[in-house]
């Protein structure tokens, strides 16, 4: 029988595993260099020195080498670097919460449906309010969305293969109202399809990453307030119970997180895949258990992977840039086989 007192004391000790401080330093200085570097590679040449001497002019140290470079590291490439660490901790924190609630490494919020269902209002919010529009469309159809998922893990009664295969016929049929609805609405005020499906940060804005990030940050702040529920949510739902847990209000908790972090990000980027499934499988390396710090490890590993695609899309067929989605599905789509393929040590 499991023991009241030391459930607790497990869970609520060490909310930053302390025994891993090393990891938190490591993964914020990656996370670092990696935003640094982004800041600096680009179709405009731009030298690490005069990067940064943008960013302190703009704090009131010096002044920026020209206006043509201000404008670049400014206006172009901070807020979109700012806006993907956002996005993409966005994707890990609900990765990680989708994860501790439905007891499987395989959920992510686009293999769910939650990223196309949220792309559903942000392509109406679009039509009507631009990006401001997009991000609060996206937000509220991912709240609704969310429902829907919550719906099909009822009902794949605690198997991560029914669950992950209802989840993506859902997202199939998000999909296609997704293209309905662009190929419908005005084209010169909705963006073109594959960047919705495919995910894309061109024309960031500090506008976007202020409205997205606000967003985000409430959602992801409600899903580490449930990580100890979470925690023992995963002794099974009637130990959950027997030790006070109220399920159905953790699960809503974790289901309106999870689908307001992800609406605001796709409303912002479009649907970009696999962030949610990649960040939570490298914080599980580097932290314990506890699900407060793996939410909150996933979400510097979502950002980090985000910066990181953002860079390549950018770079590496240059002056072309490719849409992120494709270079996130590039390295997920072999980590979601391996995952499955080791699926009996996490069940």
């Amino acid at each position: 029988m499991t023991n009241s007192k030391t459930v607790q004391a497990e869970t609520d000790a060490a909310p930053f595993h302390r025994g891993r401080r090393w990891a938190w330093w490591a993964a914020l200085f990656v996370l670092i260099v990696a935003m640094a570097t982004s800041l600096s590679v680009g179709a405009a040449s731009i030298g690490p020195r005069d990067a940064w001497t943008v960013v302190l002019s703009h704090m009131g140290i010096g002044s920026a080498p020209s206006v043509a470079i201000d404008g670049v590291i400014w206006a172009i490439r901070l807020p979109r670097i700012l806006l993907g660490v956002a996005v993409g901790a966005a994707l890990g924190a609900a990765g990680m919460g989708l994860q501790g609630l439905f007891r499987t490494p395989l959920a992510d919020p686009h293999l769910l449906g939650l990223g196309p269902g949220a792309a559903i209002g942000a392509v109406l919010g679009a039509a009507g309010g631009g990006i401001q529009g997009a991000i609060a469309g996206g937000a509220a159809a991912g709240l609704i969305a969310g429902f829907a998922v919550r719906r099909v893990g009822r009902s794949s009664s605690g198997d991560p293969a029914r669950l992950i295969l209802s989840g993506v016929a859902l997202g199939a049929a998000f999909s296609a109202w997704v293209g309905f609805f662009v190929f419908g609405l005005d084209r010169s005020s909705v963006a073109p399809i594959e960047f919705w499906l495919l995910g894309s940060l061109t024309g960031s804005t500090w506008r976007a990453f202020g409205t997205a990030a606000v967003l985000i940050s409430v959602g992801t702040i409600g899903l580490m307030t449930a990580g100890r529920s979470l925690d023992l949510l995963s002794l099974g739902e009637s130990t959950a119970r027997s030790l006070g847990v109220d399920v159905g209000l953790v699960s809503t908790m974790v289901i309106l997180g999870a689908g307001l972090i992800t609406g605001a990000a796709v409303g912002a980027v479009g649907v970009i895949g696999f962030v949610g499934l990649l960040g939570p499988a490298i914080a599980r390396r580097l932290v314990g258990p506890n699900n407060k710090s793996l939410i909150a490890m996933s979400a510097i590993a979502g950002a980090l992977l985000m910066v990181v695609a953002d860079t390549v899309a950018r770079t590496a067929v240059s002056p072309i840039e490719l849409p992120a989605g494709l270079v996130t599905a590039a390295v997920g789509g072999p980590v979601f086989i391996w995952l499955i393929s080791r699926m009996r040590r996490w069940t």
